[in-house]
């Protein structure tokens, strides 16, 4: 779900907000939401677990790298040379020798690479 549209609804509660949040995909979405909704964002975070207060949280920290936003967490990716065509879920993030790299689990298994190998699979429906 994309709250590209913040502005355009009108969240009523906490729990709302947090299911909001839970949502989010990009830093842009979190803060767009927390800053319309001010007087609900500390109850909001108390009622998210404690997984997706991480999940927030590491999303903060890679909101200042491409690499998040083309691929954000919870996407769907698929290898460019993969001739399985095997698709994963982007899980986390890490960087050596300043080259930002994606983990992401493929029928329960995690594998990684640089996000110049992969390609983001939109859902058609």
């Amino acid at each position: 779900m994309s709250t590209e549209l913040v502005p355009d609804f009108e969240i009523d509660t906490a729990q709302q907000l947090a299911e909001y949040l839970a949502q989010a995909e990009t830093w842009s979405e979190i803060e767009r939401l927390t800053e319309a909704f001010k007087a609900l964002k500390v109850e909001a975070w108390g009622l998210l677990s404690e997984e997706q207060q991480q999940h927030i949280l590491k999303i903060k920290q890679w909101k200042d790298h491409e690499i998040a936003q083309i691929f954000p967490l919870g996407s769907t990716v698929q290898r460019r040379d993969d001739p399985e065509k095997k698709q994963g879920v982007v899980t986390d993030y890490w960087t050596a020798y300043d080259i930002d790299y994606v983990t992401f689990t493929v029928n329960g298994f995690t594998d990684w690479c640089q996000g110049k190998h992969l390609k983001r699979i939109y859902s058609t429906t």
